[in-house]
């Protein structure tokens, strides 16, 4: 079933608060695709990669609020509590609401790889998948040689499920197997339990 009641708009975490995107963010947005392009480009879609400036990225925004409107897309900014430093995003794609079921996906701005800001994003939006959206399942797919990603993915909890040969084609034309990873909600609730015991 489709959530229809009000969602919250803000999460927190230990280190993060993460957020909607707003229309004053669109120049930090640019700056931000500018500065990572290289970092980010086999990550974004195309038309971000080309995105010519603050009119395309509040063009995004705007789709992004559409669609979280539509329940099909939600995409949270995060950044640090103590500084303010925007270091990357969290969010929430592809549901089957019949399940229901969606998928976690997340990138950080390169300065900020290598301090557990990526899981914590990710558990954030977790979080928000199973408490305000009521699924039953987060999935999480990411290319075999993102090690990274597997490690966010382990981090989170996640369940290997499959390893899809060939299955992604990079933007350089390469390709790549791709790795499936799926957590439950009774697994995610057993997770709270134990991190919340003395």
């Amino acid at each position: 079933m489709i959530p229809a009641q009000p969602l919250p708009t803000e999460l927190t975490t230990e280190r993060l608060h993460l957020r909607r995107y707003r229309p004053h963010d669109s120049a930090m947005y640019d700056r931000m695709l500018k500065e990572n392009a290289e970092h980010l480009y086999e990550f974004l879609p195309f038309f971000l990669v080309n995105a010519r400036g603050e009119e395309d990225i509040r063009q995004w925004f705007d789709r992004q609020d559409a669609e979280w409107e539509a329940r099909s897309l939600f995409i949270f900014g995060a950044w640090e509590k103590a500084t303010g430093v925007y270091v990357g995003e969290s969010y929430l794609a592809n549901p089957d609401w019949d399940v229901p079921r969606i998928e976690v996906g997340y990138f950080l701005v390169k300065a900020c790889t290598g301090k557990g800001y990526a899981a914590e994003a990710a558990n954030a939006a977790i979080r928000f998948a199973f408490e305000q959206l009521k699924v039953l399942r987060v999935d999480l797919q990411c290319a075999a040689d993102n090690a990274a990603s597997r490690q966010v993915a382990e981090r989170c909890g996640f369940t290997p499920e499959g390893r899809f040969r060939q299955h992604h084609r990079k933007k350089d034309g390469s390709l790549v197997d791709v790795l499936w990873y799926g957590l439950l909600r009774s697994e995610w609730s057993n997770l709270q339990q134990n991190t919340t015991r003395p």
